[in-house]
């Protein structure tokens, strides 16, 4: 019956099973100095990077342990076998001999101080590794409030551009408006639609960087607290006590701004680390000096014959450096000194280079933001919003109306730039010196 069909096609179908709940998940938001504090702790490469001190610790270790291992050699002749059976039942010859080495020349404490300047050179590369992570984390960070605001402006100028145009619309169908300006304007509205679409693939792109910085998860959801209008950028002059706190040398007052910078790049950890490798080569070349003299072997000497015998008293031995004294060794270590102590010298200047080129990219950004063409509001001006009820009641035309909404929006976009390359100097600043971002950044406002 066809009933009978009915029933039986609808009690094959599954019953449809409901779909629990989804949790709303919010955002992790994150500071400037979270994010920094965070990349610190989750970075993988600083994680990695942290097991190596161990390593060096271990080699410390080792280094310190002097080796102390006395060996023993015992010889005995059980099978000794003589025509006389009188000599055969006397005691069996053999001997015990106890060596010990001894370095006279204190190489432990030449090796205990090379494994020190290596530990401490990792430690340093360490402490560089954060500050380089530190830098790359303020830099992201910053790149990615410039995308947010530049997709805020781009979708700002999207909205106002469909609102313009519905206005048109209106206006062309009441005939006080030419059908040439709303084609215009549609074309603006599609061109604005499709900056704004590929400004927020732009900021979901800076998050999605900030976030492999962070060790984060991609589909983790994350927001930025703050914008870049909300930081104080702090000068670096003599007179600003919030940076030299962070120098480790006493600042002159007629000091330059080329000694502003060697010292800051005196400072950095690559520089120490470089010098820990100097003090490592040297520590090295005074143990290959002490290694020219030969170790002694000497101990206690217990013998037995079959006489019998007793004999006790000493034994030493010791090389005769005739062929191999040791000297192409120390030519070797030698050579490695130069070496590092060149590096070192070549990093040091390296670095001053960087750090006064951070310098005056940073002035001439801070300057560049301080001046009052930058400090432009987030609202819609006042004249801008006068003009566009005008434009509403018929009493301007469309051209003023896109002219001041244009040069508005160039306007704002200018200054985010503006702000974003001097975020990014001072990204670049606490690379090339070494400084804390805390040293030029006050507190964002709430």
């Amino acid at each position: 019956m066809p009933g009978e069909h009915a029933l039986a096609g609808r009690a094959t179908q599954p019953e449809a099973i409901p779909s629990p709940p989804q949790e709303l998940i919010q955002p992790l938001t994150l500071s400037l100095f979270d994010a920094v504090e965070m990349a610190l702790e989750q970075n993988p490469d600083l994680i990695a990077l942290r097991t190596a001190e161990g390593a060096s610790e271990g080699m410390l270790d080792v280094a310190q342990t002097y080796p102390f291992n006395p060996w023993v050699q015992i010889q005995v002749t059980p099978g000794q076998k003589s025509a006389d059976p009188m000599i055969n039942d006397k005691p069996v010859n053999h001997y015990v001999l106890l060596m010990q080495q001894l370095q006279l020349a204190h190489q432990r404490q030449h090796r205990t101080d090379a494994a020190a300047a290596t530990l401490n050179s990792v430690r340093w590369n360490f402490v560089q590794a954060k500050l380089a992570s530190a830098a790359q984390t303020q830099r992201l960070y910053f790149t990615a409030l410039y995308q947010r605001g530049i997709a805020e402006l781009a979708r700002a100028n999207a909205d106002l551009n469909t609102q313009l145009l519905s206005i048109s619309r209106k206006q062309f169908e009441a005939g006080t408006l030419a059908g040439a300006d709303v084609a215009i304007l549609k074309l603006d509205n599609a061109s604005a639609r499709r900056q704004a679409a590929l400004a927020e693939a732009n900021y979901q792109t800076a998050l999605l960087d900030l976030k492999r910085q962070l060790g984060m998860p991609a589909g983790t959801p994350l927001a930025l607290s703050g914008r870049l209008t909300d930081w104080k950028w702090q000068a670096i002059t003599s007179e600003t006590p919030l940076w030299s706190q962070f120098l480790c040398v006493e600042m002159p007052v007629t000091a330059d701004r080329m000694w502003l910078a060697r010292s800051l790049a005196s400072g950095r950890p690559d520089v120490w680390a470089a010098n820990a490798d100097v003090d490592a080569a040297r520590a090295n070349l005074e143990l290959a000096r002490a290694n020219r003299v030969p170790d002694l072997q000497i101990g206690p000497y217990y013998q037995r014959n079959n006489d019998p015998v007793l004999f006790w008293g000493f034994r030493a031995q010791m090389d005769i450096p005739v062929l191999n004294t040791g000297m192409p060794m120390v030519r070797q270590r030698l050579a490695e000194l130069t070496q590092r102590s060149t590096i070192w010298e070549q990093l040091l200047n390296r670095a001053t280079l960087e750090a006064s080129a951070a310098l005056d990219r940073y002035d001439r950004a801070l300057a560049l933001a301080s001046d009052t063409e930058t400090a432009i509001g987030e609202d819609v001006p006042a004249e801008l919003q006068k003009l566009e009820e005008q434009f509403r009641a018929g009493e301007v035309d469309l051209v003023r109306v896109v002219t001041a909404r244009t040069s508005y929006f160039q306007a704002r976009r200018a200054a985010l730039d503006t702000l974003n390359e001097l975020a990014q100097a001072s990204a670049n600043l606490v690379g090339a010196t070494g400084l804390p971002p805390e040293a030029i950044l006050a507190a964002a406002t709430p």
